[in-house]
């Protein structure tokens, strides 16, 4: 009896779950027995409220705004990198010293526009306790007090974006986003469980070419969760709504290693 390669649908972002799913859909045009076009339909429509869900979320997200912000904290960075330069060009030598040593803190950490955002977070974190460090006095004094002031609040706006985006990501995996996810693996469940059977006992050729190109989908999804995990073995998770289409028609533990 053919069957469909275990794949563990948690493993994948929203994003490349939809995409999956939205390429199986494109296969099943191919398969022409009535009995299965209605289960079809459902999975198709499935996948769509699952895609819709999806771009809504994304428009006004918690995400989104943390990469605004992002943007506008590299933005307050350079006006203060730009300032500093300035600052040590004055004629007046205390200036010279307060913008040397500004500077120095500036250059000597690594560059926050080069970096990620979370690695950027530590270099700015850091950046601006030295730069109190040197003192309310001589902040003032040269001008650089409300650049630093910009930096420090576009930092701490940004951190509160970044709090709420975890909480919004970890609220749509354990909320409305699972169960979509588990809607559209029932619905998939049942064509491919319908076409397994015609393909076994009808001999039916598009659904055999359809579980092919299946499983053909589900190994490369497999070799690129595996080099995204950096290991050269998939480490066997239990069985969920999401782990496989029927206990009937997985792979063994051993099947599933020597893949």
């Amino acid at each position: 009896m053919m069957k469909i390669n275990t794949l563990y649908y948690k493993e994948l972002r929203n994003e490349e779950f939809l995409g999956l799913h939205k390429n199986f859909v494109e296969l099943t045009a191919s398969i022409t027995a009535e009995e299965i076009l209605p289960p079809i339909e459902a999975y198709r429509t499935s996948v769509t409220e699952f895609a819709n869900l999806i771009e809504v979320s994304i428009d006004e997200s918690a995400a989104s705004i943390a990469a605004r912000l992002d943007k506008e904290r590299n933005i307050a960075y350079t006006a203060c990198k730009n300032f500093v330069k300035s600052i040590k060009l004055l004629p007046d030598s205390e200036m010279q010293a307060i913008g040397s040593a500004l500077w120095k803190l500036i250059t000597e950490k690594a560059d926050p526009l080069k970096l990620n955002q979370d690695q950027s977070t530590g270099v700015y974190e850091n950046l601006i306790a030295g730069i109190k460090n040197i003192g309310d006095a001589p902040l003032t004094k040269c001008g650089f007090k409300p650049y630093l002031e910009n930096l420090e609040r576009k930092q701490a706006e940004y951190l509160t974006a970044v709090q709420t985006r975890n909480k919004e990501l970890a609220a749509k995996e354990t909320g409305v986003n699972k169960v979509y996810r588990e809607k559209c693996m029932e619905a998939f469940n049942l064509v491919a469980t319908l076409a397994i059977v015609k393909a076994t006992v009808n001999k039916d050729e598009a659904c055999t070419q359809f579980i092919k190109a299946i499983n053909n989908h589900i190994d490369q999804k497999k070799v690129q969760l595996k080099i995204r995990k950096g290991k050269g073995k998939t480490t066997a998770t239990p069985e969920s709504p999401e782990a496989a289409v029927a206990k009937l028609h997985t792979e063994t533990k051993e099947e599933e290693n020597a893949a």
